[in-house]
């Protein structure tokens, strides 16, 4: 007797309602063991890998560049050798079509044909049955279920929808299928004039449609504005690599903005329906673009962790990302972001702000007249003028800069005889112990950060 079992993702990101199937790791009729690497679906979020749920034949439900539901099966694992092809793939022997680059063309078209294949529930291949799409757990709110109920309505009414609120109830009553956005609706009204110029149409990742709307919505939730400062610097940038390798600049920003964020609780916030919500918590999202897609990395937590700490997180995440494998428990609950452009020497720009926050920190690249030993570098504060104001906004940039000018002094060479008013720690010292020199006003002088923070 021929078995089968279906290869269903797991929800990870609640957010989602379909998946692309970006690529198939096995021919259609190879043999596998348990968790071999089959396919790899595309998220709003990240990429993820799909084990063989147990050992057998693969049998392709669907193929690569297919938008899925995210409840079901992209394929299914058989007892044996599948005896007919899937419609849609090569040859017994070829290569699969997805693991080649895909047209836009061509994926627009493998899409279409692939929402007709995946919907309905019905068998694939001829010489097998499988089991249908009623065999995923479908959710009912419990609004949805009186309303069920009082039209006679039953579960085999919402096949297909792993989720059923009381709208998809009031759509099949009304007979309209209208979705309602994701997110909160952003009244952008737009005029397109109409353009003669040839064109193509580039079909988007999930990811970067997923980055536009939360964009769209953050913006429609908050009222943006923006202030900077201009650091001046003997290359700080340099200093930190020549005396703190193991560190890092980015580390540090990261670091003295999480600090600073329990002085400013109004930028460790996001505005909803009138009312301000203050985190209890510090998780700051650091942003990555290699060019294959932005991902805002979350250090949970930052504000308890001490500097090395903070930096060898970073740097996990940082591989995280370049070897995709930033899951969405690393992407979620950042309650403010800070984005880097130094690298790519960007003197300059406006953030965003990210959904359900208040602020975003941009960091510009050190910038030198030729000749000269001095430069500087700038800081821009994105923040909801719902929650801060320009002052407050302007208090944090400067005591940023304060924190990130007392790293330069501490590591320039001749300023090692400088020490704390408090204690006496002489700069050298501190810097040995990642720790380093504030400018106080009272009491006059310098105060170390073991001093600044009780200890």
């Amino acid at each position: 007797m021929t078995t089968t079992t279906a290869i269903v993702l797991e929800r990870d990101n609640v957010n989602d309602e379909t998946v692309t199937l970006v690529r198939w790791y096995v021919q259609h009729g190879e043999k596998v063991q348990i968790d071999t690497l089959v396919a790899e679906v595309e998220t709003s979020k990240a990429n993820i890998e799909v084990p063989a749920p147990e050992a057998g034949y693969l049998v392709w439900a669907c193929p690569a560049g297919a938008e899925i539901a995210v409840s079901a099966p992209i394929g299914y694992i058989s007892s044996a050798l599948p005896s007919a092809e899937p419609a849609f793939g090569p040859p017994m022997g070829a290569a699969p079509e997805c693991a080649l680059p895909v047209e836009p063309a061509k994926m627009a078209a493998s899409t279409v044909k692939a929402s007709s294949s995946v919907v309905a529930a019905r068998p694939l291949l001829s010489a097998t049955t499988f089991p249908s799409s009623s065999d995923y757990h479908q959710r009912f709110s419990p609004l949805a279920e009186k309303m069920m109920a009082a039209n006679g309505l039953t579960k085999a009414d919402f096949a297909g929808k792993s989720a059923v609120r009381k709208r998809d109830v009031l759509e099949l009553l009304n007979g309209t299928t209208a979705p309602e956005p994701p997110f909160a609706a952003v009244n952008r009204a737009r005029t397109l004039t109409s353009n003669t110029v040839p064109y193509r149409e580039v079909p988007l990742s999930k990811m970067k449609n997923l980055e536009g709307r939360m964009l769209a919505s953050a913006r429609g939730n908050s009222v943006q504005s923006a202030v900077s400062v201009t650091c001046f610097t003997r290359g700080l940038r340099r200093m930190v690599e020549h005396e703190l390798p193991e560190v890092g600049l980015s580390a540090m920003i990261v670091y003295e903005v999480s600090r600073l964020l329990r002085k400013y609780p109004t930028l460790n916030a996001a505005y909803h329906e009138g009312v301000m919500r203050q985190y209890l918590d510090v998780h700051v999202g650091y942003a990555m673009d290699d060019g294959r897609g932005l991902k805002v990395a979350v250090l949970h937590n930052c504000d308890a962790l001490p500097l090395p700490e903070c930096s060898e997180l970073l740097h996990t995440l940082t591989v995280a990302y370049i070897e995709d494998k930033l899951t969405p428990s690393l992407l979620g609950n950042g309650t403010f972001t800070v984005t880097d452009l130094s690298n790519m020497g960007v003197s300059s720009f406006l953030p965003l702000i990210v959904e359900n926050q208040s602020g975003i920190l941009g960091v510009g690249a050190e910038q030198f007249a030729p000749g000269s030993d001095w430069g500087s570098y700038t800081l821009t504060l994105a923040f909801d003028h719902q929650l801060c104001d320009g002052r407050t906004a302007a208090l944090f940039l400067n005591d940023l800069k304060e924190r990130l000018l007392s790293y330069e002094e501490t590591l320039r060479k001749e300023s090692t005889d400088l020490a704390c008013s408090a204690c006496g720690r002489k700069a050298r010292q501190l810097t040995l112990s990642n720790h380093h020199l504030l400018r106080s006003a009272e009491p006059d002088g310098y105060l170390c950060t073991l001093c600044s923070t009780g200890y």
